[in-house]
């Protein structure tokens, strides 16, 4: 019996939580922090700007009102941008950041990534070290402005400097999808490093990427069964999809752990309901393999892990 095909083995192109996933996890997070409320506003319809308007008014204030002209509908981005760029010319970082995001997306202005760049760069300066990780894959992914590979590292070296754990993740990603393939193989031993340090820090995305390292052995970094059952059923446990996909192979071969055929149809059950491929793939190999007795012993403990 051969099932080592259903665990997901990433090529060459493959970024997972990486230039894709992760770089879009990034990008929902930016959206997610950039709607943010900065304060409340009780005014009906919000100011227009001006420089008598902001007179003795608070950042909180300002970014109030820039926040207000962008739940008008339509959005007010010119008026947003004037009160925004007030409060970050005087030391915000979530001002600095709207500004970038308006020139990046071309919101009220013309679309210019340098500007762009320019503003997130200010926020980082005034300590939102989290937009290190925006910046750091918008160098590195090409769409805006030519792939910069140093600029891209110094960026995320720069969160890990600041230890925003994000960023050791980023760049340990990056890392193993080039010795992936085939790139700088002795560079995963100082991903590993990274990760350790993150998943140290809480960071949740830290068990994937160990979990892979483990589970496949990447560049210099050897497969080792029992660390990645270890991290496997960590992130498995904390509701992670395609982590329960994994773990279900894991106890269907005994790599790492005792075989066990009834968990390996409650990983994969819980897998295949959150709607991962992976997962759903390992459900129907072992619809095939096993008999009903255990497959619905399996769902029943999905359903009691579910409960729980």
């Amino acid at each position: 019996m051969t099932t080592k095909a259903a665990i997901h083995r990433p090529g060459s192109a493959d970024r997972m939580l990486c230039a894709a996933g992760l770089k879009t996890l990034a990008g929902l997070v930016l959206t997610a922090l950039l709607y943010l409320p900065v304060g409340l506003w009780a005014q009906e319809s919000p100011k227009p700007w001006s420089e008598q308007a902001g007179d003795g008014m608070s950042v909180a204030q300002m970014e109030a009102e820039a926040q207000a002209h962008l739940q008008e509908t339509p959005p007010n981005y010119p008026q947003a941008h004037l009160w925004f760029e007030q409060a970050a010319n005087q030391g915000s970082p979530q001002a600095a950041a709207y500004l970038g995001w308006l020139y990046e997306h071309g919101h009220g202005v013309e679309p210019d990534p340098s500007l762009a760049i320019a503003w997130y760069a200010q926020a980082v300066e005034t300590g939102a070290h989290r937009y290190t990780l925006h910046l750091g894959w918008m160098h590195l992914n090409g769409e805006l402005i030519p792939v910069d590979r140093v600029a891209s590292e110094a960026w995320f070296r720069r969160g890990i400097k600041a230890d925003y754990a994000p960023a050791r993740v980023a760049l340990a990603s990056v890392w193993i999808a080039d010795a992936t393939g085939g790139l700088e193989p002795h560079r995963t031993l100082e991903a590993e490093t990274l990760l350790h340090e993150a998943h140290e820090q809480g960071e949740p995305n830290a068990v994937y990427f160990l979990a892979r390292l483990y589970l496949e052995g990447i560049g210099d970094v050897e497969a080792d069964p029992d660390q990645a059952f270890h991290f496997t059923h960590q992130g498995a446990q904390a509701g992670h999809p395609t982590l329960q996909a994994w773990l279900s192979e894991l106890y269907l071969q005994g790599r790492g752990v005792e075989a066990n055929r009834v968990k390996a149809a409650k990983w994969a059950s819980l897998s295949a309901a959150a709607g991962d491929p992976v997962g759903t793939q390992m459900l129907q190999l072992l619809q095939h393999e096993l008999d009903a007795e255990v497959l619905e012993a399996g769902r029943e403990q999905a359903l009691a892990w579910l409960e729980n």
